[in-house]
């Protein structure tokens, strides 16, 4: 993911790359852990697996999060906008401008589904977080069955 992304190839991204993680991790350790190295240095190197897992899971959490925050800005700023729209006002309104403020309510809707979407990867990214960091031995043996 490229520091320039927008929110929509961010979530769409998320989700490869939380799955990527995975693999990658176990390919990793199916690699390293089958040599015949002895147990006090397959256990340190299980924990170095383990800690990089955690973290790349905790940068992508990151990375939605700011997408997140990114969204409630342009939300903000698409209201600031919408606070020209009056509809007491009935003789100042224009058909133009009630167009424009169904745009900017769809715009504010889009921002808030993205937003949205986002937030829950961004879950699903710490509950795996917190998954690895409780069943360490666990993740580990479905990690080298994939």
């Amino acid at each position: 993911m490229s520091a320039n992304e927008s929110g929509p190839e961010i979530a769409m991204t998320a989700a490869q790359a939380n799955e990527e993680i995975s693999r990658v991790v176990g390919r990793m350790r199916g690699a390293v852990l089958s040599t015949a190295i002895d147990c006090e240095c397959r256990d340190r190197v299980e924990g170095a697996l383990r800690d990089l897992e955690r973290l790349e899971w905790v940068r992508i959490e990151r990375r939605l999060l700011a997408a997140a925050s990114e969204q409630r800005r342009k939300i903000s700023a698409l209201l600031v906008l919408l606070g020209d729209f009056d509809p007491n006002e009935t003789g100042a309104m224009d058909d133009g401008m009630i167009a424009e403020a169904g745009l900017l309510f769809g715009d504010i809707a889009a921002a808030a589904e993205l937003g949205s979407s986002l937030l829950r990867q961004s879950r699903q990214s710490r509950f795996a977080v917190a998954r690895q960091v409780a069943e360490p031995a666990t993740g580990a043996a479905l990690d080298t069955a994939g």
